[in-house]
């Protein structure tokens, strides 16, 4: 039996130097399918090593799962497999993978900004805390003080109020 067209899996886009699985599987065709990749329309061979510039992966033509240990710039590119066997073969749709580098820089500069805020934020608290802004009632004293508690009895004196003065009669 002919293999059916084949499921093709190919990350969209990888860092530089990171690696990179692609999948190729169909499982209709009888005897079992074979696996080959293209990129760019060009056959990848099964040994890497035949082309220096492609020596970062490897190929199982029996799994359809091309690897790439590290990726690099030249591995960018349209990737299809073509799955094989005695009754014929059929080939997946052709998938874009992008290979990009991280932009050091960007990152250097984004942790450089993150560190100087946080400086900024220290030095501002330390600032804040030797001028008292943050002292404690209990520490310092002096930061609040309550006001003194009426006792309730009023003293006001009224000009109608005379001197009081025991007579005589009171007296035992």
């Amino acid at each position: 039996v002919k293999p059916m067209t084949p499921r093709c899996s190919v990350p969209k886009a990888v860092p530089v130097g990171k690696s990179a699985s692609l999948h190729c599987h169909e499982n209709e065709g009888f005897p079992k399918s074979t696996y080959s990749w293209y990129r760019n329309s060009e056959p990848l061979s099964a040994d890497s090593k035949s082309k220096p510039h492609n020596s970062s992966y490897s190929l199982n033509p029996a799994t359809g799962t091309l690897v790439f240990h590290a990726v690099h710039k030249g591995d960018t590119g349209r990737y299809s497999c073509i799955a094989t066997n005695e009754a014929g073969f059929a080939k997946c749709e052709e998938q874009e993978m992008e290979v990009y580098d991280l932009n050091i820089g960007g990152i250097i500069g984004g942790v450089l900004v993150v560190l100087a805020v946080l400086v900024l934020i220290t030095f501002g608290i330390c600032c804040a805390y030797r001028r008292g802004y943050f002292a404690n009632g209990k520490e310092s004293g002096e930061s609040y003080k309550t006001p003194a508690k009426p006792d309730g009895v009023n003293y006001i004196r009224t000009d109608d109020e005379g001197d009081f003065r025991h007579k005589s009669s009171f007296v035992i």
